[in-house]
Parts: C-alpha cells; structure tokens; sequence
C-alpha cells in the first residue's frame, strides 16, 4: 500500500543544475538512464520493482524514465537502489488542446497533484510534461500557444516543487518547441547513422544554450538491425553523447515487452532485455561502456594532451581574483600553467596571486587590456593560450574540452565556448544578467564562431603570432571581436565547443551595468575605422553569424517540410530588418522628439507620429524582456517591467556612446535609407490572415491526406506548399491569396478527427496600397465632422465584411464536396 513516509535511500542530495551538467551537491553527475515501460496489464504484478536491482547493478544506469505515474511504492524501491527517477507526464497531448483546452485542464490538474503528491520524494529527479506532440498539430495550433502551454504546465509544477527539475521531451520535428522556463533541453533522438547524430548533437548544444542537454530517448531495434548491431550502435551512441558533452543519456527501453494506447506493441523489439526477461548483448556492451562515465568529462580521450598557458589580465580586479584563481589551480589537466598579469601594479592583486605558488604573477604599468594580454602570451610557454577575466571561474574540466576541440578539427587556429552568468543571489542581479549587451558568442554554423569573448578564449601560439596578437588600442573592451575578425581574415578557423563553459559574473548594479553599456558603445567606436564595412547598420556592428541567446528570439523560419511530414524541422533565423536595433536608438528618440516639437509648433498630424514612434520603442522593449532569460525564480510582471527598463536604457547609452565617439565614421545617409526600407518591408509583411475552421470525421481511418489529394483532384489550381507553412495553395484572385492548412487527429481504433483551416492573405499591391488609403482616410476624417466618420466608416465595413464572406463561401464548396465524396462527416 502506498505509504507518503519516505524511505531510507541511498540518494543523499536531489539532483541539480549546475550550469550545462546535472549535479548532486558538488559533484557533477553524467545521467545513465533507460525507459522503464509501460508494460502490458498484470505482465509484473509488482510495477516492475522486481527488475531495478537488474537494472542498477546488472545494466549499471543510475536513472530511469517512466511514462506513467508510479507509485510510492516503486519510489520507495528506486530511492534504496539509488535510481533517480525522471517522471513523464501522461495526458491527451494528441488533440487540438487549444480548442478544446478540457484535455489540458486535466494535464494541469494531474501536475498539481502528482507534484505535491511526490515532493520532497529523493528518487524524483525531475518531470517532463510532454512528449514528442505531434508536429504537424503544434504547426495547427501555432508553435506559440503550444510553447506558452508548457511554459505554464513547468511554471505550476516549480511552484509546487522548487526543488525539482522540469523539462518537456522534444524531438527533431518539433526542433523549435523550446519552453524558454525548462531547466534542461530533452531531447528524443533515434538517428541509426553515426556522423548524422554527432552533427546533430553538436547542433542540439547551441540549442541548448546555458542549460543541460539530456537525450531522453534513444534506441535501436534488434527486430530489424539484429541484436549484435543494436549493441553496437548503442556504444557509439553513449560515445558521441560524451565527447559532444552531453549531459546524459537514456537508452529505450529496458524491454522489448511495452505498451502504447493500451495496446502491447509486436514486431518492434528495442529493449536491452527480450520479451522473456533474458538480457541481449546491448545490456552487456552498454554496462561495460557506462562502467568508466561518472562525470561528464570521463569519456574523453586526449592522447598526448599539448601545454596550456592559461592567462588572466587583472586591472584592480581583487574582489573577485581569489575564486577565480581557485577554481583555475584546481583544473584537471595533464599540462598547464597560470599566468596573472597585473595591470596597473596593484598591490592587493599581487598579495592574493603570490599566494598561489603555481601562479606566475606579472605586474605591468597600467598599459590596457589588449597590451596585458600580448604581456601575457609573451611569458607563456604553452602551444596553447586560453583567456579568462579576473571575475570568471572555470570549471574542472575546461582546459579538456577546449583541447578537444583542437584535436577534433586540427585546422582550428583559436576556439573557445559559453561564459553563463552563476546563480544570481538578488532580484536585481537576476534581472541584470537577463538585459542584454553582455559579452557573448556569434556562431557561424553548430561548432565555428565568428566571435568568442574574451573571458573565454583560446587560441594557438602559432595563429596568435601570425596577426599579431591583440591591437593596444582597445584598453577596455572591443578587443577580442577585433582579433577575432582579424583571425579570420587571415584564413584562420575559430572553434566553438558547448561543453567549454566558464562562470562569468555579470554587474552587480543597473549604473555599473550601464558604464559597461557605455564603453562597449565607445569599443564600437574605435572598431569602426578599422572595419567600416561592418558597420552599415543603425544597430552597431553587422555580423555573419548568428548573435548567440539561450532562448530563441521569435521570428524564425520554421522549415515544416511537405504537408508538414518533414522528419527534422530545422530552424533558420529570419532575416533581419533591424527595426528592433532602430527602434532602441538614440537617433529614433531625437528624431521623434523633433517630430513632437514640430507638432506642437506648426502641424498636429506629426504628433500623432512621434506617439506611433514611441509606441513603437515601448512595445521592442516590452517583446524583448519577455524573452529575456531570466532565473525561473526571480520571473515575474516585476522583473519584466524592470528588465524592459534596462533594455531602453541600454539601447540608448550604448548608441549615444557610439555615436558621441564614432559619429565622423558614421554614413547618415545610408542609415537613413536603410530605416525607410526596414520600416516599408515591415508594414509591408506579414498582415493578417483570414478564413476559418471546419472539422471532419472518419470511422474508417481516413485522414488529411486522403483529403488533400481530393481536393487537389477537384482544384486544378491548387499546388503542394513546399515550405510547409500551409498544405495547399489554392490559388489568387483579384485581391486575396488563398491556401489550406490541415491536421488528423487519431483517436480510439480507426476514428480520425481531421481539422481543416481555410486562409486568405492580399496581396502585396493590395498591402501597399492600404498603407496609403488608411492613414489618407484617417486624416480626412479627423479633419471632417464627426457624423462623416459613421457616413463613410460604417457602410464600407459592413461591404467589406460580407465580400470577405462571400469569397470563403466560394472557397469552402469544394473543399466540403471534396471531404463528403471521401466519406467524412462534418462535425
């Protein structure tokens, strides 16, 4: 019987995030999990329990994942095992729960309870509160909703359990549904082909950003590749999860015996045990694979490991100099040395680094960043120097992962990876870290850069010394995208590795936050003339690559693939316009104001201008605090107020600051022209979409396939849409384009529920016309008396209303002969 008294267990801490690793107090814990069920009814009278011993001492896993809701019982069991157990949560995620929200009402009702039910528990590792929702119904109910649905399913859960660790189980063609508030990135992935899964993991960690990736599922089946093969491929899959650094691993399934939808599932044998129990050689390839992995850097192979000449520059850095020379003597490296330079001769900065007897300290007249760092590399002896702040700490294991990199791709002339800000002590450090403007990585592809700040950059002897090293004149900042850029100019490759993480302070209050904001804007400034062609834009620099954020920024180009099938539906970044850029600018503020000014002088209409321009600076910095990443503890109304704040203050100082040190390199003209562009294609785009819903039932398993190639059939216009936003276009007339987005749902035995949306978009001309007749229209009328507004307004609605109308009727008979004559019924 299920007791709510908790077991002596052999878990002493809960397990954590530290960072990209999962941890359990201080020690960095690399996850060996296997899926555990479900199995057939009445198939172990027991839940199971009599199979963990097996599976922890024979298997070697240290965790499992269930997709049920176990009892205390079985907790009770893992908890003595030492197994952690990750929770699945079971509901009807299969149905458009957007229209129906009855399926998730009851997914939130059955979080709360089974959260409160087990908190505190020690075999509760985490939950995950979906899986795999089925591609092409996430694209029908919009990837936004869907996202918002299981940020607010984990947000419920922490608020239950704070202690615990909330995920949702994601796979390649939902690849875009990211829960900004998860603690980890999970992650279903069965790719058969060795290189395939390396590159695709290598692209798993950027998506990852400053958290945790889990593969939540893996597997192979014996059924089809053979039992010697299914072994195989699970050892080079545990092996590429290493060496891409991922933070664990879960095997599927621990038998061959499991069940889907109430049904026992034949033909399909993925279990590392048969259906009799008997274990196949996969369990002993993976148990003598798993038997050397404790921590994530334990796969790691580094041959003939080259020296490492780590090197800190340090102007009046005492403060945060001791953790950050503890944490870098107490590396695990065969081969390294530590170099602090002290800028300025500060006495406080040599007492603390002459107690570190493994420390060379050099002291320099205060002579500026870059010049310290070429002091530095001039002292190493390393074939290697790696950069670091005075207020970073690394991790044990930094100096491997950076050396791996080299050896993974030779021809890498410099390298480097994340700097994650620590857990933040205050709402106020939390809410600064989330702004933006902090030093970061811009990638170029999953595993080249086109920068990597300064705080965690390595670069080969050999590459250093062929530019150059680092240019004196940047004394503060701007010095690693300089020699970055430089490096790459000179043919040189700059590597990225995930795993390379370092602890990176961020400023500690909004006006040390903002002098930062100030002198990256003055670096701007003095890069400007030695890369002109960089700086087209209103927004700072322009980069090739993509500007690294730990959670994704909207906008993206979702490739869906044909009728929304495609198996691994790869983000792409949407081009940018830059309004977000210009509407943060100081220039956007001061031309406003003079807009206002003249309003107020000479003509009223350019009032209404200079509002519409502050309406739009409001509503940038609104959008981007809500996708500020901040710590799911300190969210909140209060913090996204506050963290808009610093994102206009930032916006502005730092342009201010550009613009006051580099206005004489600045092309007026061509920004000008660039803001008018940016602004038409905007208003341009996108726009509004009409039509509306219908929804078809079969009995007989007839789905939105069978009605597509009907309505094809009927519609000689209508063509596939390659991209896969919508199924089928349909075809133009005069003003409107129209297409066709569909989704079946499978219910019960052979019954298929098939949602059908009709759209309607003008086209461009008519886009760009109305952007003219409105604004026209509004002016004369606001000149006019007030009864020409109901005269004129009221009677082209209601003609425009019923036009609209009449066009989805005569859009919506084919569509339902064509779902009648395949035998649905409207429902």
């Amino acid at each position: 019987m299920d007791s709510p008294s908790f077991p002596i267990s052999a878990i002493d801490e809960p397990l954590a995030v530290r960072g990209r690793w999962f941890a359990a107090g201080d020690e960095r814990v690399w996850i060996k999990a296997v899926t555990f069920g479900p199995f057939p009814a009445g198939h172990f009278a027991d839940e199971g329990i009599s199979q963990l011993e097996r599976l922890k001492n024979d298997l070697g896993a240290n965790a499992l994942r269930l997709y049920e809701i176990p009892s205390f019982d079985f907790l009770h069991a893992c908890a003595e095992l030492g197994l952690r157990v990750f929770v699945t949560l079971p509901w009807s995620q299969h149905v458009d729960f957007q229209k129906d929200r009855g399926p998730f009402a009851a997914a939130d009702q059955l979080l709360l309870e089974t959260v409160q039910r087990f908190r505190g528990h020690p075999a509760i590792a985490g939950y995950l509160v979906g899986n795999e929702i089925d591609a092409t119904l996430v694209r029908w109910m919009r990837p936004r909703r869907v996202r918002a649905d299981l940020e607010h399913l984990i947000e419920v859960g922490r608020a239950n359990d704070p202690d615990a660790l909330f995920a949702y189980a994601n796979y390649p063609s939902t690849e875009y549904l990211l829960p900004r508030n998860q603690d980890f990135l999970a992650f279903n992935l069965y790719l058969e082909d060795r290189k395939a899964y390396r590159d695709y993991l290598a692209r798993l960690q950027c998506w990852a950003g400053d958290k945790p990736l889990l593969i939540t599922e893996f597997g192979c089946d014996s059924n089809s590749h053979g039992e010697e093969a299914q072994a195989e491929m699970h050892q080079w899959q545990i092996d590429e999860a290493q060496r891409a650094g991922v933070a664990g691993t879960t095997l599927f399934a621990w038998s061959d015996l499991w069940q889907r939808g109430g049904q026992t599932i034949e033909g399909w044998n993925f279990g590392l045990t048969r259906r009799d129990s008997s274990p196949k050689p996969a369990l002993t390839w993976v148990a003598e694979t798993w038997s050397d992995i404790e921590s994530p850097a334990d796969g790691l192979d580094l041959g003939e490991a080259p020296k490492v000449s780590v090197i800190v520059c340090t102007y009046r850095g005492s403060a945060t100099l001791v953790a950050c020379l503890d944490s870098l003597v107490a590396i695990d490296y065969p081969d390294f040395e530590v170099i602090v330079v002290n800028d300025g001769k500060d006495l406080r900065v040599a007492e603390i680094a002459e107690t570190y007897p493994p420390v060379r300290h050099i002291a320099i007249d205060h002579s500026g960043l870059s010049f310290a760092r070429n002091i530095g590399a001039e002292a190493a002896r390393g074939a290697i120097f790696a950069y670091t702040d005075d207020d970073c700490v690394v991790e044990r294991d930094w100096l491997k992962w950076l050396v791996s990199m080299y050896q993974e791709n030779p021809s890498l002339g410099a390298g480097g990876g994340p700097n994650i800000p620590p857990p933040a002590e205050t709402a106020q450090v939390a809410r600064i870290a989330a702004a933006p403007g902090s030093a970061t990585h811009v990638l170029l592809s999953d595993r080249l850069a086109e920068h990597i700040p300064g705080c965690n950059l390595s670069v080969k002897r050999e590459a250093f010394e062929a530019i150059g090293g680092f240019d004196p004149i940047y004394r503060a900042a701007g010095d690693d995208v300089d020699f970055c850029w430089r490096l790459l100019e000179a043919d040189y490759e700059i590597g990225f590795q995930a795993s390379a993480f370092v602890w990176h302070h961020r400023r500690l209050t909004v006006a040390a936050y903002l002098r930062q904001q100030r002198g990256y804007g003055k670096a701007e400034a003095l890069l400007m003339p030695n890369h002109l062609d960089r700086f087209r834009s209103f927004g700072g620099a322009e980069w090739h690559g993509r500007v690294y954020s730990s959670r994704p920024l909207g906008g993206e180009l979702i490739y869906h693939g044909l009728r929304g099938y495609a198996p691994f539906q790869l983000i792409y970044p949407a081009g940018e316009s830059g309004l977000g850029e210009l509407f943060l600018n100081i220039s956007w503020l001061v031309v406003g104001l003079g807009f206002a000014v003249l309003g107020g002088l000479l003509w009223w209409p350019l009032l209404v201008v200079a509002g519409l321009m502050a309406l739009a600076t409001l509503v940038e910095g609104w959008r981007r605090a809500g996708r500020a990443p901040i710590e799911g503890r300190y969210e909140g109304f209060t913090s996204k107020l506050v963290i808009g704040g610093l994102i206009h203050a930032q916006g502005i100082v730092r342009s201010a600051s550009r613009i006051r040190h580099g206005w004489r390199w600045i092309t007026w003209g061509r920004h000008a022209r660039k803001a008018i562009f940016a602004i038409g294609r905007e208003l341009s785009s996108g726009w509004w979409k009409i039509g509306g819903d219908s929804a078809w039932w079969s009995d007989q398993g007839v789905g939105r396939d069978a009605l597509l190639d009907a309505i094809k059939e009927r519609e000689k216009s209508a063509r596939d849409d390659d991209s896969g936003k919508t199924d089928l276009e349909l075809g133009r007339d005069a003003f409107w384009s129209w297409a066709l987005l569909t989704v079946t749902e499978y219910h019960e035995g052979e019954g298929r529920l098939t949602r059908v949306r009709l759209l309607g978009r003008p086209h461009l001309w008519t886009r760009v016309a109305l952007l003219f007749v409105i604004p026209l229209v509004l002016i004369v009328l606001m000149m006019l008396a007030h009864y020409w507004i109901a005269a004129v307004i009221v009677p082209l609605s209601v003609l425009g209303h019923f036009l609209i109308k009449a066009a989805i009727r005569l859009r919506r008979r084919n569509i339902d002969a064509a779902a009648k004559a395949i035998g649905l019924k409207p429902m």
